[in-house]
């Protein structure tokens, strides 16, 4: 699933002029971008990125001091929209946790290159790819919802792992047994473990989620050991939905020390029993993200037995035992 036309990008950039030192040309509307009074001096190549080129900009402010950003460049008009609720998302981030998230600064359409190829210009921090003392890693830093478009937890979470759903088989195919399974998530696990969170008079208070935390979007900064998050894939949700993240194989933040240290600033929704299946349930989204990006990934497989491991502790009498043995038969 990666974005078509990276190559072409890179080809695009290359192909910028410009006198300035570096390896990474800075298009007009990039320099149209910067703060009013700062001067571009060089442009190096920052990080790794399969999805964009990313690079850091050495600048001098309106007072003639040292500053920087960074910058990432992403091709077409998938980029563009991948741009675009990025900036807004790390906006509102910034805004509710401006010492967690660095400052968007702008976007746009590169004005030099054709096809069309968009740029994202943010607040740089010198962090190293380490992952921060839980104690600083305090996501407590977000605002709440005032106004969502789905009232409804359970119907939001729903859509939000249909679409990841839909993600995986466009890069994997139909995978039948999987297929079965989820229809019964769809159909019968989220109204029941989801819908308790809503059921009894109690409600899901929506906060603002980074909707990408795994260890690669988050640094500590050299200088005082301070966490930053970064590209974000942001929405409304159940706080919850974190951790849900970090419990992927994969990611070193699926850590008990991360996971205590998050309990205890905040606790459990209630039901509070259910909480370890919500969890791994919410992980499911995040498992078909990975795996639609990454063909033949583990977190297919991975994704298929929680399910099955769910279906069976929720509906251990289903009635129907054709359709229980062909679920089975997957694993």
């Amino acid at each position: 699933m990666q974005l078509q036309g990276h190559d072409v990008l890179l080809r695009q950039v290359a192909s910028l002029t410009g006198s300035m030192p570096g390896d990474v040309p800075i298009d007009e509307s990039v320099r149209n971008a910067l703060p009013e009074g700062t001067t571009a001096m060089s442009a190096y190549r920052f990080g790794q990125s399969a999805w964009s080129l990313t690079a850091k900009i050495n600048a001098v402010d309106k007072h003639g001091d040292p500053t920087a950003f960074f910058l990432k460049y992403v091709p077409g008009d998938l980029g563009q929209m991948q741009l675009e609720g990025e900036f807004v998302g790390m906006t509102e981030l910034h805004k509710a946790a401006p010492t967690f998230v660095p400052r968007p600064i702008g976007l746009g359409k590169l004005k030099s290159v054709d096809p069309s190829s968009h740029f994202l210009l943010v607040e740089f921090k010198d962090f190293t790819p380490v992952l921060p003392d839980p104690v600083k890693l305090d996501l407590r830093r977000r605002a709440p919802a005032a106004v969502g478009l789905d009232p409804s937890w359970t119907s939001f979470f729903s859509k939000l792992l249909a679409e990841a759903y839909r993600q995986d088989m466009e890069t994997n195919g139909l995978w039948p047994e999987l297929d079965a399974v989820y229809l019964k998530v769809q159909s019968q696990l989220i109204p029941r473990l989801i819908g308790a969170l809503e059921a009894d008079g109690r409600e899901v208070k929506p906060v603002l989620i980074h909707g990408d935390m795994w260890d690669g979007n988050i640094g500590t900064e050299s200088s005082t050991g301070d966490p930053w998050i970064f590209d974000c894939a942001a929405y409304y949700g159940h706080n919850e939905m974190d951790l849900g993240i970090w419990r992927a194989e994969r990611h070193q933040l699926r850590s008990k020390v991360y996971r205590r240290e998050y309990l205890r600033n905040m606790e459990p929704s209630e039901p509070e029993e259910e909480w370890d299946d919500r969890n791994r349930l919410y992980s499911a989204k995040t498992n078909f993200m990975h795996s639609a990006c990454f063909a033949g990934s583990p977190a297919r497989q991975q994704t298929f037995d929680d399910f099955v491991f769910l279906l069976r502790k929720y509906f251990p009498d289903m009635s129907d035992t054709t359709e229980r043995n062909n679920i089975e038969q997957g694993e």
